[in-house]
């Protein structure tokens, strides 16, 4: 597909007047194509001999059992059947198979070892077990994710009644980690944050799963039950001195601010606040099968927006660890137009430079002009939040948009 590229050139800057300045061959076939070919979800009772798998599946020890491309025979149905997932990500039949990064492959192995690990150490605690060791996985977590001093993509994964708060702690407790590295915080203050955030809703766990079956569909019986289970759960981390005091401190501050209980003039800490934004960003986000998600940009929006729920600072944090408007991000834009994200705005990620598909217009969201008369509405995105965008195509692009925007800033 050939697109005529517009932009405003630096002179003509009060007339805003457009000038076309290059045409630019781009390898994609046409944004409607781009979807038809998209991954899908798969519950277990509907997998098949000779379908083949978009995502890597690994066991609890982190052991890789069958890799991404890989076409099931009968054997690996029913033994993929005995894993105990709701199930999995299959490729369409003419779909080419995309290779994940070496750092996508580790987040994925590290959250399925890690829920595994989770739901050993909330038991214990439920049991009231002495041998726990919480702080042990907070610290992998933070060896892991509070260093890595880049953006991350945050692949989420469905998640089901049984297992949603074993998978939205783990991914809590990741983002806590990746916000408190942005902040410099000290070791110290990472395990008790990272820590709180593994055992947040350990009272969630406790809620008998036939309830939380129910979805939304609760009678006053069930909410009764599930507020008991969450103070109760709170009590036992209360009562366990084996778990830092700043650590249940956090956890009963997070409690109180979510049932509207904390006094006007509490001073929450700054963990506590953090913990605010990675569990409201990951709820609002995560897939699972009683609800729809929000995109990563609606859910944005809501913690840029609710400043008197969410500390300014700590969605700040969060802004700057994950990926979301990078370049071969679709987007849908405030004029209905469908278009690209081609380049990223460090400084407001929710005004990146855009190609508008429709008119093969280049949208930089970042002039104040141009984002009065058209800004992002919505993303784009399949089940897994991947974009089949070829990126050394999106790379080149970016290159020639660059040498003729530093060519027109130079008249």
């Amino acid at each position: 597909m050939y697109v005529f590229i517009n932009c405003y050139s630096k002179k003509n800057k009060e007339e805003r007047t457009p000038k076309t300045f290059s045409i630019v061959s781009v390898a994609i076939l046409s944004f409607d194509n781009i979807w038809d070919k998209s991954m899908k979800f798969i519950v277990m009772d509907k997998l098949r001999k000779g379908m083949r798998l978009a995502r890597p599946v690994y066991n609890r020890d982190g052991v890789l059992l069958y890799d991404i491309n890989t076409k099931l025979d009968k054997q690996g149905v029913n033994s993929i059947k005995n894993f105990g997932l709701l199930g999995v990500y299959i490729l369409e039949p003419t779909e080419p198979a995309q290779e994940m990064s070496e750092e996508d492959r580790e987040f994925e192995k590290f959250q399925t070892v890690a829920q595994f690990s989770l739901k050993k150490q909330l038991d214990m605690i439920v049991e009231q077990k002495n041998e726990k060791d919480i702080q042990k996985l907070a610290d992998s977590i933070i060896r892991q994710f509070g260093k890595v001093g880049h953006k991350i993509n945050f692949n989420k994964t469905l998640r089901s009644p049984e297992d949603y708060v074993y998978k939205h702690s783990i991914s809590v407790a990741i983002l806590c980690a990746l916000m408190s590295s942005q902040l410099n915080m000290s070791y110290m203050e990472q395990i008790n944050i990272v820590t709180a955030a593994l055992i947040h809703q350990l009272g969630r766990a406790m809620v008998p799963v036939n309830i939380l079956k129910k979805g939304s569909n609760l009678n006053e019986e069930d909410m009764y039950t599930i507020n008991k289970c969450e103070i109760d759960g709170n009590e036992l981390i209360q009562k366990d001195y084996e778990i830092p005091s700043l650590t249940r401190i956090i956890v009963s501050q997070n409690l109180k601010e979510i049932k509207g209980t904390n006094s006007t003039d509490a001073k929450l800490l700054e963990g506590t606040k953090m913990l605010r934004v990675a569990d409201a960003f990951d709820e609002m986000t995560s897939m699972n099968i009683n609800a729809e998600p929000s995109s990563d940009i609606m859910a944005v929006r809501e913690l840029i927006n609710n400043k008197k729920m969410f500390d300014e600072k700590h969605v700040g944090a969060l802004l700057k660890s994950i990926n979301i408007l990078v370049p071969g991000v679709c987007v849908e834009l405030s004029n209905k137009e469908k278009g690209l994200v081609i380049k990223e705005n460090e400084d407001n990620i929710l005004r990146p430079v855009v190609l508008g598909f429709n008119n093969n217009e280049v949208y930089d969201l970042g002039d104040d002009f141009t984002f009065m008369r058209v800004r992002i509405f919505d993303v784009l995105k399949s089940m897994d939040n991947r974009v089949p965008i070829d990126k050394a195509t999106i790379d080149k692009y970016i290159k020639e948009y660059s040498e003729k925007q530093a060519e027109n800033n130079n008249e």
